[in-house]
């Protein structure tokens, strides 16, 4: 017993390691949060009157204009996270250079979180990691609808459909078919994380792109019907309002 807790001690070297680990784990779940969070709120009237009209003054430069917000907003925490994992991941490799039992240690927080939840169904084998990320997916898509269509018809009146020449259901059906689309760009950027083969984010959560490819193809799925619907939506919106001759 005692020649195991001996081997189960860990270097000076070690401990700063599991220091930094500790370090950059707590700094990416905060940058995830973060990034999360954005998402969650990109629907509400907060973000699209408030805070997106103020981020674009302070961001839109010379060099990336316009767009500055939503490289601030998309792009930087993904960048970010990514850099992390990369820091991470090459400390996890050093540690398991060693060949001491004790660099085995960090790899244990995450087994229960691996173990197969989920051994039939569409998805497959499904750990109890890609079932949390799948059930969180899944309620930001109905989380950013909702809110979506709340919000787009909670600004549509008589008033305005009789400025627009259209009569409220046709409003509602042109605004509900504007929201599908937006959904769909929501899982564009979701797309192709699980395929990325030298990712560095999938590894810092205990996944592999083998094994996500089954979430690549069914976002592939959700991104057909809903841009499916989008487009029937619309043509049946022009349909309606005689507009199909003016489409080119």
């Amino acid at each position: 017993m005692a020649d195991q807790e001996e081997t189960l001690k860990r270097s000076p070297s070690q401990e700063k390691y599991g220091r930094a680990q500790s370090a950059i784990k707590i700094l990416f779940l905060v940058v995830f949060v973060g990034w999360i969070f954005i998402w969650i709120m990109l629907p509400t009237n907060t973000t699209n009157f408030k805070w997106l009209p103020q981020l674009q003054k302070e961001t839109n430069s010379t060099y990336y204009g316009i767009e500055g917000a939503s490289i601030l907003i998309y792009t930087s925490p993904v960048l970010v996270m990514a850099a992390l994992g990369c820091l991470y991941l090459h400390i996890a490799k050093k540690l398991n250079d060693s060949n001491t039992e004790s660099c085995k240690v960090p790899k244990l927080d995450l087994a229960i979180f691996n173990r197969p939840i989920l051994v039939k169904g569409p998805l497959g084998i499904v750990s109890g990691t890609e079932l949390a990320f799948f059930l969180m997916f899944i309620a930001l898509l109905i989380w950013s609808f909702a809110t979506y269509l709340h919000n787009g018809f909670g600004t549509i009146t008589p008033q305005l459909a009789a400025k627009d020449n259209l009569t409220i259901w046709q409003e509602k059906l042109n605004t509900a078919a504007v929201r599908v689309a937006l959904l769909g760009n929501i899982c564009l950027t979701f797309l192709f994380f699980p395929v990325a083969r030298g990712s560095s984010l999938l590894p810092f959560f205990g996944l592999t792109s083998e094994g996500s490819i089954k979430y690549h193809i069914w976002l592939g799925h959700i991104v057909m019907t809903l841009f499916t619907t989008h487009g029937i939506c619309r043509t049946t919106f022009w349909a309606v309002t005689n507009q199909i001759s003016q489409v080119n």
